[in-house]
């Protein structure tokens, strides 16, 4: 069979498709994991399940309960009991795709017939049916034949059952939800005008790019994104200026930005994780984090600055999640840390051939941009964004091959 790779610029994974998957490369719908944005999940199989079968069950916190969102948009094809898959749902997305969620506490909030989006509710985790504890039985079939489940464009590596004896059983894989809609990513050109571009999640497709008349009237030095219409960005001259977007529909346009801090932020890199904590990486290396505790901050609600550590030789810098920053070293290696507190953090090498990386943005929950000097936005999926480790990661094709000449990019962070 014949190798299929995906590759961006960076992490490259080298995959042998199996027929099925063959057949259905090319035309797959743009399946999230099934829960809510940032949830992270174990995905496994148990002996004589069926080859391409997954079980889903919470990584903390009960599993039972926890709502089952819709995949990838469709039809609702079935929606009701049987005394096998209890209360469960079906979905059609065309193009002979289709998706199962089986084993619902109670009947699914969905009717047979209705049309749902991604990422809407279409009942909880329970253990009816044919079930010995709460999980969510999952499955992705095209043309009525099962296939492996993929998730953000990342493989599930649930393929074999154990059965017959013999056969490898798959072994658990933790995966974190992304099913979190669409990602914003502004920017500023050379000329100092603002872009705003809307990448789609699932597939990495450029949905609209707008750039502003107006220019911000400062020299930026680095950027963080906080909210769809609030940006903060620091000026060569050592100031923080709060930039808030009237509109980024079919134009985009800001009023004049506000300086809320005048001197010292001398930061290179700046990065909002999502979830209160703003980071900046100072050129001597130092890394540090403040609070950000209003949508539309003043420089007073930016509060409770400490430094991390010393010693960051990043070149790139973006956040993940909350108290989780990845960065490009010079030398080409990827990297992630945990921060835990003053002085105590984590880190992984998630790859080492990132060299020509210029800019490094991520909205959290695994997806990555890199864009290259040429101007291309590359495009990745790490399925475990919080385990340090990069035999997950996987390139996903480029979201454009050229264009993208900003001179800083930032991306908004799903919420937390």
């Amino acid at each position: 069979m014949a190798a299929l790779a995906l590759a961006g610029n960076g992490a490259v994974v080298v995959e042998t498709a199996r027929p099925a998957e063959a057949r259905a490369a090319g035309v797959r719908p743009s399946f999230q994991l099934p829960f809510p944005c940032g949830d992270s999940w174990q995905i496994s199989t148990y002996r004589g399940h069926d080859d391409y079968d997954v079980d889903m069950f919470a990584n903390s916190g009960n599993t039972a309960g926890r709502p089952i969102l819709a995949a990838a948009a469709g039809a609702v094809s079935y929606a009701g009991w049987d005394s096998g898959g209890g209360w469960h749902v079906q979905l059609n997305h065309g193009e002979g795709w289709d998706s199962l969620y089986l084993h619902m506490e109670s009947p699914p909030v969905v009717y047979t017939g209705q049309w749902v989006r991604q990422g809407q509710l279409l009942g909880r985790v329970g253990s009816t049916g044919n079930s010995g504890a709460p999980h969510l039985h999952h499955e992705q079939r095209h043309e009525g034949a099962k296939v492996e489940a993929y998730f953000n464009g990342v493989r599930s590596e649930i393929t074999t059952d154990g059965f017959p004896p013999g056969e490898p059983l798959s072994p658990p894989v933790n995966a974190v939800s992304a099913n979190c809609g669409n990602i914003s990513i502004y920017g500023i050109l050379p000329d100092g005008r603002l872009t705003y571009s809307l990448v789609e999640s699932g597939s990495g497709r450029l949905l609209k790019a707008v750039t502003s008349d107006a220019t911000l009237g400062f020299t930026p030095r680095a950027m963080a994104t906080l909210n769809f219409n609030t940006i903060l960005l620091t000026s060569t001259e050592g100031d923080l200026y709060r930039v808030d977007v009237v509109t980024n529909d079919a134009s985009l346009a800001f009023d004049p930005p506000v300086k809320i801090v005048g001197g010292g932020w001398t930061h290179t890199h700046l990065s909002y994780d999502g979830a209160g904590g703003l980071y900046g990486l100072t050129s001597a290396g130092m890394l540090q984090r403040h609070q950000v505790t209003a949508t539309k901050p003043s420089g007073s609600e930016i509060v409770n600055w400490v430094t991390i550590d010393s010693g960051f030789t990043l070149k790139t810098l973006t956040t993940t999640g909350p108290d989780w920053i990845l960065g490009t070293v010079s030398d080409g290696r990827l990297m992630s840390y945990k921060i835990n507190a003053v002085g105590r953090w984590e880190s992984g090498e998630l790859s080492s051939t990132w060299q020509d990386i210029t800019h490094l943005l991520s909205p959290g929950t695994g997806i990555y941009y890199g864009r290259t000097s040429d101007g291309t936005l590359h495009r990745y999926g790490d399925r475990n964004p919080y385990d340090n480790n990069g035999s997950d990661l996987y390139g996903q094709g480029r979201v454009t091959d050229s264009g993208w000449t900003e001179v800083l990019l930032s991306a908004q962070p799903f919420g937390f």
